[in-house]
């Protein structure tokens, strides 16, 4: 009985960690096209991060919404 609840409240633990789906637009200010806008990014949590390094990384700006 004891392992059960060990698990589940590893499970709650892991789930309250877990972050919501947040999403961001990223814009881009190109010499020849204007201005550049993405469509919202979204992901969770690490995917996100990724995400939104990438495109700073070359060289676009993102906002959260």
């Amino acid at each position: 009985m004891k392992k059960l609840l060990l698990v589940l409240a590893i499970g709650m633990v892991s789930t309250a960690f877990t972050s919501c789906n947040k999403c961001s637009t990223c814009t881009f200010d190109d010499p020849v096209q204007g201005q550049l806008v993405s469509e919202d990014v979204c992901q969770k949590g690490r995917q996100y991060q990724d995400v939104l390094e990438m495109y700073d990384r070359n060289g676009w700006e993102c906002t959260e919404n």
